[in-house]
């Protein structure tokens, strides 16, 4: 297919994943990262596939991340930030980047006290050097609480 100029498609990347996600974590990592390298985009499918995986693996903080990113992707913020308090409760933090993918996509969707909300949290929860990178984030997309100055 290739030397036609035909790469593999999304639907072609899933029926790899699907007959190795019973258990093979790093074979469905490989192929999720080919399909990125290939520009392609997992769909429904893939995310299943991993959750699936991640799942049989016992890894199941990775299972949410998935699930997390594929909300934020298909512009469910809203589900998504609902789905990031509910971690939060049981102490489960998904990893910067999706959640830099939420608070922007909160942003966008004009959700800015949600998104607030999400910043204090991730500063309260997240160690010193990451703080950091969230604070400059925060600046990035105008979340950053102005200091409080005080006239005496």
């Amino acid at each position: 297919m290739v030397n036609r100029g035909c790469g593999p498609d999304v639907g072609a990347y899933n029926v790899k994943i699907m007959n190795i996600q019973g258990g093979d974590l790093e074979g469905m990592k490989t192929l999720i990262e080919e399909m990125s390298d290939a520009g392609l985009n997992p769909d429904t499918i893939s995310y299943s596939y991993s959750m699936t995986c991640y799942c049989k693996n016992e890894l199941m903080d990775e299972a949410e991340m998935d699930f997390n990113l594929y909300l934020c992707k298909k512009g469910r913020f809203e589900t998504g930030y609902k789905v990031f308090k509910e971690s939060v409760k049981v102490q489960k933090i998904p990893d910067f980047d999706t959640l830099k993918n939420l608070v922007e996509g909160l942003v966008k969707k004009s959700k800015l006290k949600d998104a607030k909300g999400m910043s204090r949290t991730v500063k309260k929860k997240f160690p010193p050097n990451l703080v950091k990178a969230w604070t400059k984030l925060e600046e990035e997309l105008g979340l950053a609480e102005a200091p409080d100055i005080r006239v005496q």
